[in-house]
């Protein structure tokens, strides 16, 4: 198995640039490459890295392989691109980029596609509200745990070109696990309502889901990376929204957002402890994911019609 860690860091520096390149680090991005540079071994801090006057040319030269440019090209297109418009300093790296690796027009149209459909992605949920707060306590509990176990199988499985496919999955995921909470306490959430809370938490941004398509250029790391931070993210999101639906959902989302923090680090302990049960999932739905992200890299199936069959094997 080739050893890419050089490289992956060398991508990492080059999303340092992108996250740069509008003149601001904000709050998500920085957490997110921290996140990522805390992992890779002997990557070293982040603030020497943000320090650091980057020469992209040079830092895209040390990017040879071909999947480590694909990875590259999707991180920075995510990071730019999923969150809103790019400045002219982002696109002009976005540019440069693109004519170094010789990245053609059907590819960058596949990317912007991709994203595009994840935005309209709604699965469906049915949730009826529960007055008994001992069932519907229940019902929560165990549908934090099936999205955090699936989200887990999802951040561990290396798609070689398109692995931000499984990333932008754990997202819908997420909106789908705010949405049936929300509908346990009576609140009719809809998909905007449930995006907005996670991108005021810091959930589902474009620089974590960069960072986390970007993993997987390691297999080790990359797969224990996203596992760990998949399931942990997501059994935090679970806990928080439980108690901002349980509020009213009246509770300050700032507040929310520190809360997450804490609570991500007692969602790394829940997935030691259900390391058992992620494996027994991952193994009995490698197959079928397997085909599916088959289908998805082949165009057969649209990246709403992915994330929907991927809800459904985490029943």
């Amino acid at each position: 198995m080739r050893d890419n860690t050089n490289e992956c860091r060398a991508c990492l520096r080059a999303l340092v640039a992108v996250a740069k390149a509008d003149g601001t680090i904000t709050a998500e991005e920085r957490e997110s490459l921290a996140a990522a540079l805390d992992t890779l071994p002997d990557a070293g801090e982040l603030q020497p890295f943000l320090d650091e006057k980057i020469d992209f040319d040079k830092v895209l030269a040390e990017v040879t392989s071909a999947e480590a440019r694909d990875q590259l090209w999707l991180s920075a297109y995510s990071m730019i691109h999923a969150d809103g418009t790019a400045t002219p300093s982002e696109q002009a790296l976005l540019d440069k980029l693109r004519a170094t690796f010789g990245i053609d027009d059907a590819k960058v149209t596949s990317t912007k596609r991709l994203l595009d459909e994840a935005k309209d992605t709604l699965l469906p949920s049915n949730i009826e509200p529960i007055a008994d707060a001992a069932r519907r306590g229940k019902e929560i509990d165990q549908d934090v745990l099936k999205y955090s176990v699936m989200s887990a199988v999802l951040g561990a499985f290396p798609v070689p070109g398109i692995a931000i496919a499984t990333d932008l999955a754990i997202v819908a995921l997420q909106v789908k696990l705010v949405r049936d909470i929300g509908q346990y306490w009576g609140h009719k959430v809809d998909k905007e309502a449930a995006k907005t809370l996670l991108a005021g938490l810091g959930l589902g941004t474009g620089a974590r889901i960069a960072v986390s398509n970007l993993a997987k250029l390691v297999p080790v790391w990359g797969s224990a990376f996203g596992a760990t931070s998949a399931f942990a993210t997501t059994w935090a999101l679970g806990r928080i929204a439980n108690r901002y639906f349980e509020a009213g959902a009246k509770d300050d989302v700032g507040q929310l957002k520190k809360d997450l923090k804490a609570m991500q680090k007692v969602g790394k302990e829940a997935y030691a402890q259900q390391k058992a049960t992620i494996d027994a999932k991952q193994e009995a739905t490698s197959i079928k994911l397997a085909r599916l992200n088959d289908q998805r890299k082949a165009g057969e199936i649209t990246q709403p019609e992915y994330e929907k069959q991927v809800a459904a094997l985490a029943d």
